[in-house]
C-alpha cells in the first residue's frame, strides 16, 4: 500500500468541511445569549422578562455529545465524497491524437483597445476555450515577437497551460516586432522533436500585424510545411492606436500616430495555404469549435497511439463504511424511544 500518491479525486468538496466550524461558532453566540437571559433572571421579576429581552425563549438545551458526533459524520461523509485514492496501475490504452501547437502573437500590436477589452485578452480568452474541451489533442504553447519563446511543449495536461497563461504579457519577449518566419521555424522544430501521430496542427492567433516581406517568407514556408495551418484573428479592420509604457502612442519614423488594424487578407492567405481554417476571434466560441472541427477531421484518419493510462484504486467506500458505524446508534436510540 503506498501512500505517496496520495490524493481526493474530487478535491472542491473539501470546502464543505468550513460548514462545521460555522456552525460551532454559531453556537457559541447562542450559548453566549443563553448565559445573558439567565444573568437578566436574577436581577428581574419573570413577568417583566417579555418586556426587556429578545427572543427570552432561547432554547438550552444544546447538546454536545450529540452536535460533536453529528459534525463527525458529516466530515467522513464530506472526505468520502472528495474521493480519497492512493495507489494506480499504469494500463495500456490506444486512443487516436492530433497535435496542436498556438503561435501567440506578443507584439505591442496585441495591446491596442479596439474591442471591449485589449487584443491579448480576447487572445487568452480563445486559447481557455480550446482548452475547455474535451478532445484528444496534444497542445502546445509558443509566444513571439521579435524572437519566439516555447511557453509549454506539447502536453494533454491542460490544467498546467491554463496556469501558465496568467504569466503571459507582453514584456515576456526582450525583443519586439512580428516575426512570425522565426515563430513557425521554431514550431516546426519543436514537433519534429516530438513524437507524432498524424499530421500536425499550428494554429496562429494573431491581428495580422506583419512585415510584407515576413508574411510572404511565412506563407511559402507554410505553402511547403508539412502541417495544417489554422488562424485566428484578433482585432478590427478599424483598429486603433498602439498605447506604449509612457502613456503616449507608438508612432512612426514621420512622427505620425500608428494606427494598428486587423489585417484579414494575411490571415486568410496563411490558411488556406496551409490547408486549415480562418475565423476573426469574438465573444462567442464558433471560432474555436470551427479549429476543433477541422482536428478532430483529421484525427478520424490518424493512426491509433499507444499511451499509459492511471487507473486508481477509489477508497471511498472505508469512509462509507464509517459512516454505517457511526450511525448505527442513532438507529438504536430511535427504535429503543418507540419501545
Amino acid at each position: 500500500m503506498n501512500f505517496s500518491e496520495f490524493e481526493f479525486a474530487n478535491p472542491i468538496w473539501l470546502f464543505a468541511l468550513l460548514i462545521p466550524m460555522l456552525v460551532g461558532l454559531l453556537t457559541w453566540v447562542l450559548r453566549l445569549r443563553i448565559h445573558y437571559y439567565k444573568r437578566v433572571r436574577q436581577f428581574a421579576d419573570s413577568h417583566l422578562l417579555p418586556h426587556l429581552l429578545v427572543n427570552s425563549e432561547a432554547s438550552s438545551t444544546i447538546n454536545s455529545k450529540e452536535y460533536i458526533w453529528w459534525t463527525l459524520l458529516f466530515l467522513v461523509g464530506i472526505l468520502a465524497l472528495a474521493g480519497p485514492r492512493w495507489d494506480y496501475e499504469e494500463q495500456e490504452v490506444w486512443r487516436k491524437n492530433a497535435n496542436l501547437m498556438i503561435l501567440l502573437d506578443l507584439s505591442e500590436s496585441m495591446q491596442v483597445k479596439d474591442l471591449p477589452h485589449s487584443r491579448l485578452e480576447q487572445a487568452l480568452q480563445d486559447i481557455e476555450e480550446l482548452l475547455d474541451k474535451d478532445e484528444n489533442i496534444y497542445i502546445g504553447l509558443l509566444a513571439f515577437a521579435g524572437i519566439p519563446h516555447l511557453v509549454a511543449p506539447l502536453t494533454d495536461d491542460y490544467q498546467t497551460l491554463r496556469h501558465l497563461l496568467y504569466e503571459l504579457d507582453i514584456d515576456l519577449l526582450p525583443i519586439q516586432g512580428s516575426r512570425l518566419t522565426l515563430a513557425i521555424e521554431s514550431a516546426v522544430n519543436w514537433l519534429k522533436g516530438q513524437s507524432m501521430n498524424g499530421v500536425p496542427h499550428l494554429l496562429l492567433i494573431s491581428d495580422g500585424d506583419f512585415d510584407a516581406a515576413d508574411f510572404k517568407n511565412s506563407l511559402q514556408l507554410v505553402q511547403k510545411g508539412n502541417f495544417h495551418f489554422h488562424s485566428l484573428g484578433v482585432g478590427t479592420t478599424q483598429g486603433d492606436v498602439i498605447p506604449i509604457k509612457n502613456g503616449n502612442w507608438q508612432k512612426d519614423a514621420n512622427g505620425e500616430i500608428v494606427i494598428s488594424r486587423l489585417n484579414e487578407d494575411y490571415l486568410y492567405q496563411l490558411a488556406v495555404a496551409g490547408k486549415g481554417v480562418y475565423r476573426k476571434a469574438d465573444y462567442r466560441n464558433l471560432d474555436t469549435q470551427a479549429i476543433l472541427d477541422a482536428i478532430e477531421n483529421s484525427i478520424s484518419s490518424a493512426v491509433q497511439d499507444k499511451t499509459l493510462q492511471k487507473l486508481w484504486h477509489e477508497r471511498f467506500y472505508l469512509l462509507v463504511g464509517l459512516m454505517i458505524i457511526l450511525i448505527l446508534p442513532w438507529f438504536r436510540g430511535n427504535r429503543a424511544l418507540k419501545k
